[in-house]
């Protein structure tokens, strides 16, 4: 199966199950001078879910973002929100599904915390009543009165995430959402997404920091020279990858170097052996692991301190991009 067929399968069984996307891309493109940004971008996110979009600077993460708001043209392809077409002319109620956090906040330093989100709630004609709701939600109820230029940067992103939730959006676009939070912030901040999640908010939502959010996004999407060159569950582009496992271990009280090369040329695997830390490190193919584990586990005392290191997002993101031009 190939890294996009999973998010065509996903699809499907949304289709199958009723379940109108709440923002549905096809084929949509876009150019700047000299420069092809966007090509043929193919995209669904449904009610509650988290996608998690990934890519080097420079790949369109942004102009994506931007064309999802509707602050940019496509050049062609269909936007749909809530299944009707938004390329165009987008009406208020399509406009007012969005809650949007872009990378860098920048709000009036001499304003408080809560005459700041007063302005954004006249915006977006949204009741000046729910201000003090959302900065409780997202912890600063306490500084609500302090000005906006005495907030550190992880106040500030979340006084950001606030106005992003005024008006009840149901679709966040978050650009690098956690920069500048500590990780009880970040913490914080994964739950209050795990609530809107449970609430039906779907969430696009761009970050560098891969390990924050693997375990955390139902669908990767990976932008990579302008298209989208993965997308699936982390844990399906994993095993459609094949990555490797990397397996540790010392020389348990029985270790038998003959016994060792003799169970690993059961299963046609190399060993290294690390002067330094006087261990063994096996590179180990996934429909290998788990025979390889219980033929090593099974030898009386011939390892000790095992340690499996199964592949990750990182590992992930490094395959795919390998032999990706900068520009």
């Amino acid at each position: 199966m190939s890294l996009s067929q999973t998010a065509s399968n996903s699809e499907q069984n949304r289709e199958a199950e009723g379940i109108t996307p709440v923002l549905s891309l096809s084929n949509v493109s876009k150019n700047f001078p000299g420069k092809k940004v966007l090509k043929s971008i193919d995209l669904q996110i449904a009610p509650g879910e988290l996608v998690a979009l990934v890519g080097n600077n420079g790949q369109g993460k942004t102009t994506l973002m931007k064309l999802i708001l509707g602050l940019l043209n496509s050049d062609s392809g269909e936007i749909l929100i809530n299944g009707e077409s938004a390329t165009s002319n987008r009406s208020i109620a399509q406009k007012s599904i969005f809650g949007y956090l872009p990378e860098t906040t920048a709000f009036y330093p001499n304003l408080t915390g809560l005459e700041t989100l007063y302005y954004f709630a006249d915006l977006k004609q949204e009741s000046r009543s729910k201000v003090l709701e959302v900065l409780r939600i997202v912890g600063l109820a306490h500084a609500a009165r302090y000005r906006v230029k005495t907030y550190s940067k992880g106040m500030k992103q979340r006084l950001g995430l606030a106005q992003a939730l005024l008006g009840k959006p149901k679709l966040l676009l978050l650009d690098e959402p956690t920069n500048g939070l500590d990780p009880s912030g970040i913490h914080e901040f994964y739950q209050i997404l795990g609530r809107l999640k449970n609430e039906g908010v779907a969430i696009l939502m761009s970050s560098h920091l891969l390990a924050e959010i693997q375990p955390r996004s139902d669908v990767l999407v990976l932008l990579k020279d302008g298209v989208i060159s993965a997308n699936g569950t982390v844990e399906s582009l994993i095993c459609d990858a094949e990555l490797p496992s990397i397996i540790k271990f010392h020389k348990g009280a029985g270790f038998n170097e003959t016994l060792l090369d003799e169970l690993l040329q059961q299963h046609t695997i190399e060993k290294t052996y690390n002067e330094h830390t006087d261990s063994f490190v096996l590179t180990c193919h996934p429909s290998h692991k788990q025979a390889l584990l219980l033929s090593l586990l099974s030898a009386d005392e011939l390892i000790s301190n095992l340690i499996v290191n199964d592949p990750g997002l990182e590992e992930l993101f490094l395959q795919l991009n390998s032999g990706l031009e900068i520009t």
